[in-house]
């Protein structure tokens, strides 16, 4: 969904869809003790695929809005402190869980509270929150000023934009992206879902009845993010690096760092400890890419950065479906060292050329479609007049 859901996005205002996004995921939260206690697993199994439905507005929202906010020397900062909420969040619920669930109130006060919280959030949100700094009510004059000074885009209200994409489809810049959206989700889904079978099986480690081990890597990550996308912005402000090789570099150290990682853990089937920090490294590591294809978006089209989140996450779910399934076509044996060696190298090796075809492709350059068609025609109209202008003069 979050390609209809970034389209939609054009046509309706993102703060109104990002609050019913949250609400419905929300509500369906806390009917899931009810939906298990009547309908089984299936009847949550169904609750989960709308969850889903509604949830894909989330990102395409997130990155529509932030194009608007967030000056090129900024980006890093604000992409790194708002999508840090995720690692925040799971890091959060991976401790309480457990609490919450021995606690009187059982397992069910997990699924009532997150809701509790969601809904808390869009309330939040409806009151402070909003698409651009020239619909706010509460952002001062000065700061106005500084954004539209600073971002290139054009508010839906004046003039509505038609989608480039043609030119979006055609944009190596953009499937470089694309490529390394997917290779980094195919490693992170890899990390989410199979990592507690593997300190299982091979380890004998139970991550999994250890709310702060599994939250660990998480909070590193979290942490992690503060100074990468301080030293980001400042490579960009401080004209120590262009836009492109700031994005390229910080990928490179997302995902190449994870791909290292990945490889190591091919032959720490005895040193429990080592497993442990090299999995939180892996992890936390890849927070750099925060400011790397993850922000890329918005240098490439502050006007379509919904549009662009929209296809490059649509596209990256296919590395979150295929990780796992890889894991279960390779691995018969879960005790087996060298068929999960196996995983970790198809992973590493996803990661490393993913990020490769970055490097080769991505650019950190203002995209020509990213402006109005209107404003393309009229700009070439004024070439033709100066040149027509100038060969007069020379014929005087």
């Amino acid at each position: 969904m979050n390609l209809p859901a970034a389209v939609l996005g054009r046509f309706i205002n993102n703060k109104y869809l990002l609050a019913m996004s949250t609400t419905v995921g929300s509500i369906l939260a806390c009917t899931s003790p009810i939906i298990v206690s009547y309908l089984g697993w299936k009847g949550l199994t169904g609750l989960r695929l709308f969850q889903g439905v509604f949830q894909a507005f989330m990102m395409p929202m997130v990155h529509g809005i932030m194009s608007k906010w967030a000056p090129p020397q900024e980006r890093g900062r604000l992409v790194g402190f708002i999508l840090g909420g995720i690692q925040f969040g799971t890091m959060i619920i991976l401790v309480m869980a457990g609490f919450l669930a021995s606690s009187s109130l059982g397992w069910p006060s997990i699924f009532y509270i997150s809701g509790a919280l969601g809904l808390a959030w869009v309330v939040f949100w409806m009151i402070f929150g909003d698409t651009s700094p020239t619909n706010s009510k509460i952002i001062s004059e000065e700061e106005l000023k500084y954004i539209v000074k600073n971002i290139n885009y054009h508010d839906e209200k004046e003039k509505r934009m038609k989608t480039p994409w043609r030119h979006i489809l055609t944009s190596l810049p953009v499937w470089a992206v694309v490529v390394a959206h997917t290779a980094h989700n195919w490693g992170f889904w890899l990390l989410l879902t199979e990592m507690p079978q593997f300190f299982s099986s091979v380890l004998k480690i139970n991550i999994k009845e250890d709310g702060l081990l599994s939250a660990l890597p998480y909070l590193a990550m979290w942490c992690l993010m503060f100074p990468v996308s301080y030293v980001a912005d400042k490579m960009i402000h401080g004209e120590i690096a262009s836009i492109t090789t700031t994005r390229k570099l910080w990928n490179s150290i997302g995902m190449w760092g994870g791909c290292v990682g990945l490889a190591a853990l091919g032959y720490l089937d005895d040193q429990e400890v080592t497993a442990i920090i090299t999995y939180i490294f892996i992890v936390a590591i890849g927070c750099s890419v925060n400011c790397g294809f993850n922000v890329n978006h918005m240098d490439l089209s502050p006007n379509f950065a919904g549009i662009l989140m929209g296809m490059t996450n649509a596209a990256a779910s296919a590395g979150g479906l295929l990780a796992p399934l890889s894991v279960a076509y390779i691995v018969k044996d879960m005790n087996s060292m060298i068929q999960w060696r196996q995983v970790f190298f198809s992973g590493a090796a996803i990661l490393f050329f993913g990020n490769l075809f970055y490097i080769i492709f991505a650019s950190g350059n203002l995209q020509k479609w990213n402006e109005p068609a209107e404003s393309s025609e009229r700009a070439e109209d004024n070439n033709k007049q100066k040149v027509g202008l100038e060969t007069n003069n020379v014929q005087d």
